[in-house]
């Protein structure tokens, strides 16, 4: 295989073009909301199951701002390379695309959750934390997530596709491809690792979270 055609199946523009123009993003994205309104609106509730994920969202906020920079950076390197992990291993299933949909729905009500109570115990000090210090990694990585879980999901109705309708067989170094695109996203979505550990070391001075 030649240079340019190995270039033109891993980078070439097209390839995100087609997966903008691809209505299964916006579906994601919805999802995504949709966890983030969850998460923020159940706070509201007052049940046993709720005073402890309160408790364990008010230990990671205090647990976070008192982390460095690189603490901060390995740990949001971390929480993308799971969600990015999880959607490859749901994709190999001939069953995988319902549970791959239901990551950035998981995704959005982490960032809900943990927004909800800031808000709600700091107010504007919690809001002022968030929209400087968590939304902008949150938005850069879970933009790169996105394409990554809409790549699965195409991988994984492939995989059903012709494993069990018998439509036709996987292309020569289809899954490659698909690997490698994936840690292209992975890797770039660290750029939200890195906004975050930016967003602490410029501002967490400006909060004291107690």
């Amino acid at each position: 295989m030649g240079k340019s055609e190995y270039k033109y199946k891993v980078y070439d523009g097209k390839i995100i073009k087609e997966m903008l123009e691809n209505s299964r993003v916006f579906v994601l994205l919805l999802l995504f909301a949709g966890g983030i309104t969850v998460g923020a609106l159940s706070l509201k509730k007052d049940n046993e199951l709720i005073m402890q994920i309160q408790s364990f969202v008010g230990s990671f906020a205090l647990q976070r701002a008192g982390q460095g920079g690189l603490n901060i950076f390995v740990n949001s390197l971390l929480v993308n390379a799971t969600f990015s992990l999880a959607a490859v291993f749901f994709s190999f299933s001939v069953i995988g695309y319902p549970f791959i949909l239901m990551l950035p729905f998981a995704r959005g009500l982490a960032v809900g959750v943990v927004g909800g109570y800031l808000y709600t115990v700091y107010k504007f000090t919690g809001l002022g934390y968030c929209i400087l210090m968590i939304y902008p990694g949150a938005i850069l990585s879970v933009a790169m997530l996105l394409l990554i879980f809409n790549e699965s999901c195409e991988y994984s109705k492939n995989v059903y596709s012709k494993a069990i309708l018998g439509r036709g067989q996987f292309e020569k170094n289809e899954t490659r491809y698909f690997l490698i695109r994936i840690l292209i996203f992975t890797a770039i979505s660290a750029s939200g690792a890195l906004a975050d550990a930016a967003g602490a070391r410029l501002f967490s001075r400006f909060f004291t979270l107690a």
